[in-house]
């Protein structure tokens, strides 16, 4: 949810609510997207490029091991699918993410928190890996959080303003410090992480006679993902506020003026005063709404412990809390309540069809005349009214989704982003570095998408909702509808389908769309690397491909997964060549360049280590950024970046089509084949070559096994690509601008220009 402006009044009175604190031997409970948004952050990635994922799986693996260090035993939990009442705040956080994207280039990365597409899916890639307990929740996960935290009696990390108004332990991921410290304790040296702690008792300690269940109310009245502040308009505009110079803007203000406000009330009077504020026709919708909101704050129940192996022996408590009587209202509402008690599928039916309906009135019209901050009290509260019903559904759905989902979900079994897919039928793009005078680049992969969400519905729906990123910078919901259908393979409801059923579903799946694939020659690739090839191939026969584009991919492959495994993950290439220029002569001069070529070597294990030595020490230095587009950021080529942003969707949907069928393959390790600015800057140096192949014979000259490796691969690709008659196009470099006669002119054009690509407005 996120109450806006609290973590700011928290952090500019710090002193007084946060107290410093030692982590170590104890429980913590996470908050999964938070802390991979943070670490992402701190790292300061190259965003421009499509994701460095190398580099921050390696910086997530070093958080994780300074936690065990600390003897600290993390359980993470993991946001599902969007509840209803939050897909409009989804939608405006789209939006915003898609003007950040669209500016992304070299120079404003550093400044611009644009998350690549497989962050995610890195960050727990890693946490598999380390076996470190995780689940997926069905929809948001703060409440189970706290629950959670409440019942370890642990902190919890996130980043997260609702944490300031559960009753938990809360450390807010900015005070922590990664840096394990050794310190002396009770006599005993341990390793903690220094970082500051949250306690509830600290707040309402400080405002003498604040009552803990009234802080959920604060966070009602300021606004939240049930109601919007301005409901409260007329309240506010009598609630006195503080004129104290040191609160710096109104939202501050308005905090601490409730916070001194509510320290004189009980939660009776408190709701009655604000009640009092309102329409009569108002009262009885508000005083429900401000019951659901107070009500999340203080779950108990915690589903995910099940899945953590833990006894969850407290049994869910009713809270009983002093609400004021709306005698008139209050009934008519109560009916209303019993009235929308439906069916589930009827419900989520409904929802759906509402959506569709919604896309096909306004025949895709992009979403940003339909927000706007000019919204009165009724028009707000009749948002709500509107919404009622998908919280009634989300309600039953938290209770009611299908077992076979909930368990899908928990179980890994059903991909991250097609919860969303199964529960709003929608899917939102994922806004990333790409040409964004070009089309989505998630438009090659609609087909997947559209089969994926029939298998899931049972061929139940005439159209799914895809949320696609606009040339303007705005979005638009687009209908995938019966162009992309693909019949169904079996006529039987998708929990009934057996594992061997579910897995032939992928294999139908390529039969159909891929008719003149070979499997056999797929076959005989590493098993991590036949799901890319798979979606290398689709990539190709989708889009127009430069062949460079290809065989960069193929040597991040190499380096990654090969090359990383056999030397350790070097990144500094000045500092490679000067440790081991020695040894790397001697590995040249013993290397024999003679190879077999006909026959494949697809096993990496027999790739050898001298030969590794020899191809990093030409490679490393791709993974930096390089000089020219630092001295020349124009040069910065955003159709490559538009070429690969394109193959990330294919990869990515692939691997979650994968996933959903059981994986009859082996998914795709992102972190051990993906790097966007190594990719980048080998397809530019391949950008001249007319062969690949022959290049790499010279640039990597002397890693013999390394180039039979690469060249097997290369092989593999040319009998796939053959057989589907699949072709490459050249290269055809940027456009460049006619050179004018007139010299003035063009110096006048020059600088008109380039004034005009700098300005933001």
């Amino acid at each position: 949810m996120g109450v806006r402006g609290l973590t700011t009044y928290i952090n500019y009175n710090e002193d007084v609510f946060l107290k410093t604190f030692l982590l170590h031997d104890t429980c913590l409970i996470i908050d999964g997207h938070s802390l991979c948004a943070q670490l992402y952050r701190s790292l300061n990635c190259f965003s421009a490029f499509g994701g460095d994922y190398d580099k921050f799986a390696g910086y997530v693996k070093t958080f994780f091991k300074n936690l065990r260090k600390c003897r600290v035993t993390a359980y993470i939990l993991f946001d599902g699918s969007h509840e209803s009442r939050k897909l409009k705040t989804a939608y405006t956080r789209l939006r915003s993410k898609i003007c950040g994207a669209s500016r992304l280039d070299p120079v404003t990365q550093g400044g611009l928190q644009i998350f690549p597409m497989f962050l995610r899916d890195v960050f727990k890639e890693i946490v598999r890996d380390m076996e470190i307990p995780y689940t997926i929740c069905e929809f948001e996960a703060d409440d189970e959080i706290a629950a959670m935290a409440r019942h370890l009696n642990c902190p919890v990390l996130s980043y997260d303003s609702d944490f300031f108004i559960y009753n938990v332990l809360y450390i807010p991921f900015n005070t922590l410090d990664l840096k394990p410290t050794l310190v002396e304790e009770n006599g005993n040296k341990v390793f903690v992480l220094e970082c500051k702690i949250y306690r509830v008792e600290q707040l309402t300690k400080h405002f003498g006679g604040l009552k803990e269940e009234m802080l959920p109310l604060l966070a009602t009245l300021l606004g939240n993902d049930y109601v919007e502040k301005r409901v409260f308009n007329k309240f506010f505009s009598q609630l006195k506020m503080p004129k104290s110079k040191k609160k710096k803007n109104e939202q501050q203000r308005c905090i601490h003026g409730l916070f001194k406000w509510l320290q004189n009330e009980t939660l009776e009077t408190a709701i009655s005063k604000i009640l009092g504020r309102l329409k009569k026709k108002q009262k009885a919708r508000v005083l429900s709404i401000i019951k659901k909101s107070i009500g999340g704050y203080y779950k108990k129940h915690c589903r995910s412990l099940e899945y953590f192996n833990i006894a969850d022996n407290i049994a869910e408590e009713t809270i009983e809390f002093d609400f004021p009587d709306i005698v008139s209202d209050n009934d008519q509402f109560a009916d209303e309540e019993i009235e929308n008690e439906k069916d589930t599928d009827n419900i989520e039916k409904s929802n759906y069809e509402k959506e569709i309906d919604d896309v096909e009135g306004k025949d895709n019209e992009t979403q940003m005349d339909k927000e706007s901050d000019s919204e009165t009290e009724e028009e707000a509260l009749s948002d709500e009214e509107n919404s009622k019903e998908d919280s009634d559904v989300e309600e039953q759905l938290i209770l009611g989704l299908p077992e076979w989902f909930a368990k899908g979900i928990r179980k890994n079994y059903i991909p991250h982003s097609y919860i969303n897919l199964y529960t709003h039928c929608l899917h939102f793009c994922s806004p990333q570095a790409e040409d964004y005078q070009d089309e989505d680049s998630f438009f090659c992969t609609l087909p997947i998408l559209r089969y994926a969400f029939d298998i899931m519905t049972d061929y139940s729906r005439e159209n799914c909702i895809y949320v696609s990123r606009e040339k303007d910078n705005a979005y638009r919901r687009i209908l995938v509808d019966q162009e992309y259908f693909v019949p169904r393979p079996f006529d039987i409801p998708f929990q009934d389908l057996s594992e061997d059923q579910l897995k032939s579903c992928f294999h139908y799946f390529i039969k159909e769309k891929m008719p003149l694939l070979e499997m056999c020659l797929i076959d005989l690739l590493p098993p991590n690397f036949q799901i890319f090839m798979i979606s290398l191939l689709w990539w190709v026969q989708k889009c127009d491909i430069p062949l460079g584009n290809v065989h960069s991919l193929f040597i991040s492959y190499i380096m990654l997964d090969v090359i990383d495994e056999k030397t350790g993950t070097f990144r500094g290439s000045y500092y490679f060549k000067n440790k081991y220029s020695k040894k790397i002569e001697e590995f040249k001069r013993n290397s024999s360049n003679v190879s077999d070529d006909e026959e494949l070597f697809l096993n990496k294990n027999k790739v050898q280590y001298e030969d590794c030595m020899i191809a990093a020490s030409a490679l490393l230095a791709h993974f930096e950024l390089d000089d020219k587009i630092r001295k020349r950021p124009k040069s910065y080529d955003i159709r490559k970046i538009h070429s690969f942003a394109q193959f990330q969707c294919c990869l990515s949907q692939f691997n979650n089509l994968n996933q959903l069928c059981r994986k009859p393959f082996e998914n795709t390790t992102y972190s051990k084949c993906y790097n966007g600015t190594f990719v980048y800057n080998i397809a530019t140096k391949l950008e001249n070559q007319i062969d690949p192949i022959s290049f790499f014979d010279q640039y990597l000259s002397g890693a013999v096994t390394v180039l039979r490796f690469y060249k097997s691969l290369c092989q593999i690709y040319s009998k796939c690509a053959d057989s589907m008659g699949l072709v490459n196009k050249k290269w055809e470099g940027k456009k460049r601008r006619r050179k004018k006669n007139n010299n003035i002119d063009e110096e006048l054009n020059f600088i008109v220009k380039g004034f005009e690509s700098e300005v933001v407005i």
